[in-house]
C-alpha cells in the first residue's frame, strides 16, 4: 500500500511539473525578457546584443532588455543564466568565450551546460596588429622576428580568452613563442600597443580604422578562409602564403536547461525573422560585424568543433604575465 501511494505521488508530481512547463510555454512571454551579456558595455558582444534585442522585441511583443553581468571572463553572466529558474526570461547572449572559460577551469561547464539556441551574428576579423613603428609589414615579417627572438615579442591578451587561444594556435602551428602579457579587455589592448608596452595585439577590425589610417597600427591580415564580409579590403593570411585560420566569433543565444523546448523553438523562429530583416542586417554591418543565421543544431555542432580545437591547445598553455 505504501509503495503504491509513493508511486502515485511521484507520478502526480511528474505530471504536475510537465503541466507547469506546458503552461509556462503557452503563456510565454508575459513580461520583459533579459538578454544577459557577460561582457563590459560598448564591447562587440554588448553592441551586437543591443541590435538583436531591438529587432527581437518587435516580434516578441515584450521588451527585451540587455543586462550586462560582467566579471570572471564572462563566467559571472553565464552562471546567472545557468542558475536562473524563470524558464526563458533570462537568455544568455555570448560567443565561444563560454568554451574558453570551461577549458581554463574558470567555469565548471561549457556550452553544453545550456540548451543551445540560434546564432544571429558573427565577426571573423580578429586580426593581428603591430605598431607602425615596428618595421613589421606582414604576417611573415612577424613570424620571422618571433623565430629570431623566441619569447621576446610581447603579445597582449587575457588568459583563457578566445584571442589567447588564437595566439596558442599560431604558436603551435608556426613553431614560434610569444610572451603573453595581461591586458584589460579588448579596449585595453589599443593603448598598450600605442605606448609600446606590447609588440602585437589581436583585435576585431571594428574600432581600429583610425589607427590604421594614421599609420599608428599595421594590420597583418585576418585568420579567415576567405575575406570577411565586414572587412572585404583586408587580405587573409592564406592570401599571403600562410595556411593559418581561426574560427569566427559567433554570437549565439543560450538557455537554462530547464527552459521548455517550445520556448527555445520560439526564439529560433524570432532569430530567423530578425536575421532576414534588411534593417537588422544593415545595423549589424554598421557595427563592423556580419549578420548570420545558424539553427540551434548547427550552432551546437559549431561549438562542439570549436571546443575540440581549443581543448587541443590549452594543455601547456603559456602563462600570462601581469603588468
Amino acid at each position: 500500500m505504501q509503495k503504491r501511494t509513493f508511486l502515485l505521488a511521484t507520478l502526480a508530481a511528474a505530471v504536475g511539473l510537465s503541466l507547469q512547463g506546458t503552461a509556462q510555454a503557452s503563456d510565454y512571454p508575459n513580461r520583459p525578457i533579459e538578454l544577459v551579456v557577460p561582457n563590459i558595455a560598448t564591447g562587440s558582444t554588448d553592441m551586437a546584443a543591443r541590435a538583436f534585442a531591438k529587432y527581437a522585441e518587435k516580434r516578441i511583443g515584450k521588451p527585451v532588455v540587455v543586462v550586462r553581468i560582467s566579471g570572471a571572463g564572462g563566467y559571472n553572466g553565464s552562471r546567472a543564466v545557468r542558475e536562473d529558474k524563470s524558464s526563458g526570461y533570462q537568455v544568455l547572449y555570448t560567443h565561444q568565450g563560454i568554451i574558453a572559460n570551461y577549458l581554463t577551469k574558470v567555469a565548471p561547464y561549457s556550452y553544453d551546460g545550456f540548451k543551445v539556441g540560434p546564432t544571429v551574428a558573427e565577426d571573423a576579423t580578429v586580426g593581428l596588429y603591430v605598431s607602425g613603428k615596428s618595421g613589421i609589414k606582414s604576417i611573415q615579417d612577424l613570424l620571422a622576428r618571433a623565430r629570431a627572438e623566441p619569447g621576446k615579442l610581447k603579445a597582449a591578451t587575457e588568459y583563457g580568452t578566445y584571442n589567447h587561444f588564437m595566439f596558442l594556435k599560431l604558436q603551435k602551428e608556426q613553431g614560434v613563442k610569444f610572451k603573453m602579457v595581461e591586458s584589460n579587455g579588448d579596449a585595453g589592448r589599443i593603448p598598450m600597443l600605442l605606448s609600446g608596452t606590447v609588440d602585437v595585439i589581436a583585435k576585431i577590425y571594428s574600432g581600429t580604422q583610425e589607427y590604421l589610417k594614421s599609420g599608428d597600427f599595421v594590420l597583418l591580415g585576418e585568420p579567415t578562409g576567405k575575406r570577411a564580409p565586414n572587412a572585404p579590403e583586408v587580405p587573409t593570411y592564406k592570401e599571403q602564403g600562410l595556411d593559418f585560420t581561426f574560427p569566427a566569433y559567433t554570437f549565439t543565444l543560450f538557455f537554462n536547461q530547464s527552459t521548455p523546448q517550445e520556448i527555445v523553438d520560439s526564439w529560433d523562429k524570432v532569430a530567423r525573422e530578425v536575421t532576414s530583416d534588411p534593417a537588422y542586417q544593415k545595423e549589424v554591418a554598421e557595427l563592423g560585424m556580419a549578420w548570420t543565421y545558424k539553427s540551434p543544431q548547427e550552432s551546437a555542432a559549431a561549438y562542439a568543433s570549436a571546443q575540440k580545437l581549443m581543448a587541443e591547445l590549452v594543455e601547456g598553455a603559456s602563462p600570462v604575465a601581469k603588468q
